[in-house]
Parts: C-alpha cells; sequence; structure tokens
C-alpha cells in the first residue's frame, strides 16, 4: 500500500500508526501518487490533522504544489479545514493565495460580498480551467447552504467539474443529503448520468448509498428519498453506460439502498 492509497482510502483507527510504519520503513514521504500529489496534499485534503503533523515531522515539502498549483495549506483553507490549516502556519507554510483560492475562501465562509467583489475585478474566477479552482462548485454543493451554488451557477460555473472521489457537484449534494441544491443543479442543466471513475456511479447512485452510510442517514431518511425521487423523475438512468440492456447498475443501486429507498426504486421500476 502506497500512502496516498492509505490517506485517501483505508485510513481507519489504526491509521496514525500505519503511517508511521510506512514513513520509518523508508517511504519517500514527498513522492508524487497518480495524480501528481504529495502525500501531504492528499493528507490535508482529506482533513487528518494529525497524519499532517506525521508526515511533516518525517520531512514531507510543506510548500510543495500539485499539478494545480497548489499546496496543502491553499486545500485545507480552501475547504475550512481550519485545524489543518493553523496546524501548517505554525509549521511555516507559505500562506498566500491566487485570487481564485481567496474567491473560494469567501463562498466557503458565506463572505458573499466579498466574492461578488472579487468576481467583478476577476470576472473568470467562477470557471478558471483549473481543475483544483473551478471545483468549488461541487465543494459547496454538499454543503447546508444554497445561495453560494446559485451564484456560482449564475456565474457561469462549471456544472461538470470534479471535486470529492471525483464527483460532480449533483453527486456531492446527492452523497451529503442536499436536495435544495441538488434541485437548482438540475434545473441548470447538471448531467445526470456522469458515473465518476472513483466509485463508478452517477448521482443517483450516491444518494443511494448515502442513504445508508452517510452520516446521520438513519435520522436523514426523508431527504434522500426526496433526493432518489428528484433524480429519477429528472431522467436519471438504472443501466451503467456501456450496458443498457442489462441490471447490473440496478441491481447494486437495490443492494446498497436503505429500506425506503429500495421501496422508492422499485415502485419506479413497476410504474
Amino acid at each position: 500500500m502506497t500512502l496516498h492509497e492509505l490517506l485517501d482510502f483505508e485510513y481507519g483507527s489504526d491509521g496514525d500508526a500505519a503511517l508511521r510504519q510506512l514513513l520509518d520503513a523508508g517511504v519517500n514521504v514527498n513522492a508524487r501518487g497518480d495524480h501528481g500529489e504529495t502525500a501531504l496534499h492528499v493528507a490535508a485534503r482529506r482533513r487528518r490533522r494529525e497524519a499532517v503533523a506525521i508526515l511533516l515531522d518525517h520531512g514531507a515539502d510543506i510548500d510543495a504544489t500539485n499539478p494545480c498549483g497548489k499546496t496543502a495549506y491553499a486545500h485545507a483553507t480552501r475547504r475550512r479545514f481550519n485545524e489543518v490549516a493553523e496546524l501548517l502556519i505554525e509549521r511555516g507554510a507559505e500562506t498566500k493565495l491566487t485570487d481564485a483560492d481567496r474567491f473560494a475562501v469567501a463562498l466557503v465562509e458565506g463572505r458573499l460580498d466579498e466574492a461578488r467583489a472579487l468576481l467583478a475585478e476577476h470576472p473568470g474566477l467562477a470557471r478558471t480551467g483549473n481543475a483544483e479552482e473551478d471545483r468549488i462548485l461541487a465543494d459547496l454543493a454538499g454543503r447546508h447552504e444554497t445561495e453560494p451554488v446559485v451564484f456560482l451557477i449564475e456565474s457561469g460555473a462549471d456544472l461538470a467539474a470534479l471535486a470529492l472521489d471525483g464527483g460532480t457537484a449533483l453527486h456531492q449534494a446527492a452523497w451529503f443529503g442536499q436536495p435544495a441544491n441538488a434541485r437548482v443543479l438540475i434545473e441548470a442543466g447538471a448531467p445526470l448520468d456522469l458515473f465518476e471513475t472513483v466509485h463508478g456511479s452517477s448521482p443517483l447512485g450516491w444518494a443511494v448509498h448515502g442513504s445508508r452510510y452517510s452520516g446521520g442517514a438513519d435520522e436523514r431518511q426523508d431527504v434522500y428519498v426526496e433526493l432518489v425521487h428528484m433524480l429519477l423523475d429528472a431522467g436519471s438512468g438504472l443501466h451503467y453506460p456501456n450496458e443498457p440492456d442489462r441490471n447490473s447498475y440496478m441491481s447494486r443501486l437495490l443492494t446498497d439502498a436503505s429500506l425506503r429507498v429500495e421501496t422508492v426504486l422499485r415502485q419506479f421500476t413497476t410504474g
């Protein structure tokens, strides 16, 4: 297992110990993963504060940039992972941010007037062509507030830009149980059947999976039922793109679904 795989997908309760073991065995702390990130980038964007400290103790380059020009500090600050950002500052990280980063921070922190002013000064900030900057719509779609999502859509943000686990804004709204954001995204023309490459799932699949496995799902079943109804009514498909006449995706959805969401899926397919 690489440092990147551990930090991104396998960091359980013994993650700190496993990380130290890899580093003590001589793994290159500054090695780049498949996406050109260092392990410190991964730890920062996954909000793993102790992992960040461990990596720095083992010589991680605190100001390394990824292929999109972002440091670990920029990752943490753009996501409002304040405890991670503060640790990086304590360890001497460079804190300079780009205009696009400052735009993202203003949006994440709810300072829409500041975001509007930045956009007026730099009209391209809502869609720069930089994947790490254009993900701001998807990052915000998984949060409760809808006004920033509407603002970004109206400002020309990329509805298909990818964020957490390769999901679009609609994927994030579906997983995190945000039907108001999902509704405005669907109305704006967000892609319904984009299957991300990490889990091989569409926004519908993320909503179905979320109905059982997201935080607080048991207490939020009404939200996931609403989301699944919304996505199905909008035309979300029930098949993988490369096998439209088979039922393997539908079978996966039924296996993933909570009881109430499974009922919605079965009712939809039987008319």
